[in-house]
C-alpha cells in the first residue's frame, strides 16, 4: 500500500476499495468457485486462447489482495445487481457456449464494466499520487486490453452479439448506478455514465463493422 494512503479523504479511500472489490470480490468468491475450473475448461477448448491470459487474471486478484492486505475486502458489500450479473456469467460458462461466454465476459464485463472501473481507478490514483496503486492498475489495463481484443475476435455471430449487448448493458448500468453513492467520491457520476456509453457505442460499432 502507498505510504500516503491514509492522507487521502476517507470517502475517497472507501470509494477506491469499493470499486476495487468489484475486481476481487473476496466476500463472494465461494459463491462463484465453479468459475475457476470452468474458465480453465474454456481456455482448453478455445484455440489460440493462451493460458497466460488466465494466469494474468489470477495475478490481478493477487494485486488487489496484496495492496489492500491491511484493509481487506471481506467487509465490502457489493450490490445485488453485481451478484445477479455474476450468477448469470456463471450460467454462461456452465453452458459451454462460446458465443454466450464471450459476449457477457469479454464484450460487457471486461469491455465495458472493467474498462470503465479501471480507468476511474487509474485516474483517481494519479490524482492522489498513489504511485504503487496506479502502476498496478496500468498493468491490469494493458492485460485487459489484450484479453478484450482476443475475446471479441471470437465472436462469430454478430447479430447474436448485438442482441446480447443490448440485453446485458442495462445490467451493467444497474451495477454502477447501485454504487453511485461511493463512486461519486471518485468521479462525477455523469462522466462515469458517459464513459460507459462511449464504450458501448464503440463495441457496437466494432460488431457492425
Amino acid at each position: 500500500m502507498d505510504s500516503n494512503w491514509n492522507q487521502i479523504p476517507e470517502e475517497v479511500r472507501f470509494g477506491i476499495r469499493y470499486l476495487s472489490a468489484h475486481f476481487y470480490p473476496k466476500k463472494y468468491m465461494a459463491r462463484w468457485s465453479i468459475l475457476r475450473p470452468l474458465s480453465m475448461k474454456f481456455v482448453g477448448n478455445v484455440r489460440g486462447y493462451s493460458p497466460q491470459q488466465y494466469q494474468e487474471e489470477l495475478e490481478h486478484f493477487d494485486f488487489f489482495e496484496s495492496y489492500f492486505r491491511d484493509e481487506p475486502f471481506s467487509e465490502i458489500e457489493l450490490p445485488g445487481s453485481y451478484i445477479t450479473f455474476f450468477d448469470e456469467l456463471t450460467k454462461d460458462f456452465e453452458s459451454g457456449d462460446i458465443q454466450r461466454i464471450v459476449t457477457r465476459f469479454h464484450l460487457v464485463t471486461e469491455g465495458i464494466l472493467a474498462t470503465t472501473g479501471l480507468n476511474i481507478l487509474r485516474s483517481v490514483g494519479e490524482r492522489y499520487g498513489l504511485t504503487q496503486f496506479t502502476r498496478g492498475i496500468k498493468r491490469i489495463i494493458e492485460d485487459e486490453a489484450r484479453h478484450i481484443n482476443f475475446g471479441l475476435g471470437l465472436i462469430t455471430d454478430k447479430g447474436f452479439a448485438l442482441r446480447r449487448l443490448n440485453e446485458i448493458y442495462p445490467e451493467a448500468v444497474k451495477i454502477v448506478s447501485d454504487g453511485r453513492v461511493h463512486l461519486e467520491a471518485l468521479a462525477p457520476f455523469n462522466e462515469i455514465m458517459n464513459m460507459m456509453e462511449e464504450l458501448r457505442r464503440a463495441r457496437e460499432t466494432r460488431l457492425k463493422g
